[in-house]
C-alpha cells in the first residue's frame, strides 16, 4: 500500500500530531523531517515496527540505531548518570543538529529495559546515540509521544542521506506508513556525533558542526552579569580570562582547548554598545584590553549555556530569579563592586581592583575541581 503523505504547509499541525502519534502508536513507520536530513521511525519499545525498520533500511545487526527524544529533561530521565560533558551539549545544543552517545547499559536506564530486539537495535554495545530534532512539529510530535522514537536516515544503509520526502520515496519504496513533507532540510548533512561515553568526549562523525565548534561547546562556560555588559562584566571577564590562562599555563587564546569558555552579558544591555574609554584605558594599564567589547544582553539562552553564573551585585541575582528561576542553582554573588558609570577615573581604577579581588576570590571556586576536565576527540 502506498505510504500516506501529510505536508506540513497544507495539512493543520494539530492534524499532523494527533495522526502521527497514532500512526506510531499502531507500530508503523514514519518519515520525518529535520533540519539535518530527513528520517525514519517508529516507536523504540515497538518490537515489531523495529524489525520492520531494519528490514526497511536493511540494516546490519550491530549497527546501532539514534534515538530521538523530546530535550534534555527526557534525555535525564533515559540516561540517568549523563556525564557534565553530556549535560553541557544537551542544553546548548538541542534542540539541533548534534548527536550525543551516552552509556545507557546501567540498570537504572529506561532503555535496558526495552524488549531484546529493541534494546539490540538502539544498544549493541551498551551505548545509545540521542538527538532533538530543530523542527517544531517534529518536537511536539515526540513531546506527545511521551517516550523514545527510533530515528534513523530515511535511506538505504549505504545510500546517500534523503534531504526531501521525494527522496526518501524513491530511497525506500513503500515501506514507510507516512511521511511527513516539509521540503528541503535546512542543511543536508546529517547531524555531528559526539560520544561521551566515559571521560571526556570524542567526535564520532563531523557533520554540521565542525570539530572546533564541539571544542567550545564542551568547554566549562563562565558567565560576568552586570547591567549594561559595558563596564563590570566586561572587566571582570578579561581579568578573569587572564588569571585562568596565568593558573593554567596557556594564552587566554587557548582557553577554549583547555575546556573554558569566558563570557559577560548584561541585564538591560543594548546590543553593540561599546565600553566607555576611561574602562578601556584602565584595562589597558593592566595589559588587558576591551576595545573590541560589544555589550549583549543576557538572555535564557546564554543562560542555559553557562555552567557558573557570577553576578556583579544581588539586584542582578533577583533579576535572574525574577525572569529565569530556573536557573538560580548556578548564580553566584561577587560581593564589593562599585558601578563606575559616569563617574571620574578614579571610579574606574576603583572598579577595576575591586573586580579583580572578586574575581581572585572565587577563581579556585570556578575552576572544575583545580582543573579542566580531559577533552579529546577524533575521527
Amino acid at each position: 500500500m502506498a505510504s500516506k503523505i501529510l505536508r506540513l504547509d497544507t495539512v493543520p499541525e494539530q492534524t499532523v500530531i494527533h495522526e502521527t502519534v497514532d500512526a506510531l502508536r499502531r507500530g508503523e513507520l514514519v518519515v520525518f523531517p529535520t533540519e539535518t536530513v530527513y528520517g525514519l521511525g517508529c516507536l523504540a519499545s515497538r518490537q515489531d515496527a523495529v524489525h520492520r525498520l531494519i528490514t526497511a533500511k536493511g540494516r546490519r545487526s550491530g549497527h546501532a540505531l539514534p534515538v530521538a527524544v523530546s530535550g534534555y529533561a527526557a534525555l535525564k530521565r533515559l540516561v540517568p548518570n549523563l556525564g557534565t560533558i553530556g549535560c553541557r551539549l544537551a542544553r546548548r545544543c538541542w534542540p539541533g543538529p548534534v548527536t550525543i552517545v551516552a552509556d545507557t547499559s546501567s540498570s537504572d536506564s529506561p532503555i535496558a529495559r526495552l524488549p531484546e530486539l529493541c534494546r539490540q537495535a538502539v544498544m549493541p554495545s551498551g551505548s545509545t546515540g540521542f538527538r532533538v530534532p530543530d523542527q517544531p512539529v517534529v518536537l511536539k510530535i515526540l513531546q506527545e509521544a511521551g517516550e523514545p522514537v527510533i530515528l534513523t536516515s530515511a535511506n538505504l544503509s549505504g545510500s546517500p542521506p534523503a534531504v526531501c520526502a521525494a527522496e526518501a520515496m524513491v530511497g525506500l519504496g513503500d515501506a514507510p506508513d507516512l511521511i511527513l513533507d516539509a521540503g528541503t532540510a535546512r542543511f543536508r548533512v546529517p547531524s555531528t556525533v559526539v560520544s561521551v561515553v566515559g571521560p571526556g568526549y570524542e567526535v564520532l562523525r563531523e557533520g554540521v558542526l565542525t570539530k572546533e565548534k564541539i571544542e567550545r561547546l564542551t568547554a566549562k562556560m563562565i558567565l560576568f552579569v552586570c547591567t549594561g555588559n559595558t563596564c563590570r562584566s566586561p572587566m571582570a571577564e578579561v581579568i578573569f580570562s587572564d588569571m585562568l590562562a596565568g593558573r593554567l599555563g596557556c594564552s587566554v587564546e587557548d582557553l577554549p582547548r583547555r575546556g573554558y569558555v569566558v563570557m559577560s552579558a548584561g541585564t538591560s544591555a543594548n546590543r553593540g554598545s561599546a565600553t566607555p574609554q576611561a574602562a578601556r584605558e584602565v584595562i589597558s594599564e593592566l595589559g588587558l584590553s576591551l576595545d573590541d567589547h560589544r555589550s549583549q544582553p543576557l538572555n535564557e539562552y546564554l543562560l542555559r549555556c553557562a555552567d557558573s553564573i557570577c553576578v556583579v551585585s544581588r539586584s542582578h541575582l533577583n533579576v535572574i530569579i525574577d525572569l529565569w528561576p530556573g536557573h538560580r542553582d548556578r548564580v553566584t554573588v561577587l560581593e564589593g563592586i562599585s558601578d563606575p558609570v559616569g563617574g571620574t577615573r578614579a571610579d574606574y581604577i576603583r572598579c577595576a581592583e575591586e573586580v579583580r579581588k572578586a574575581v581572585a576570590d572565587k577563581i579556585d571556586e570556578l575552576l572544575d575541581e583545580g582543573a579542566p576536565e580531559p577533552l579529546s576527540s577524533s575521527l
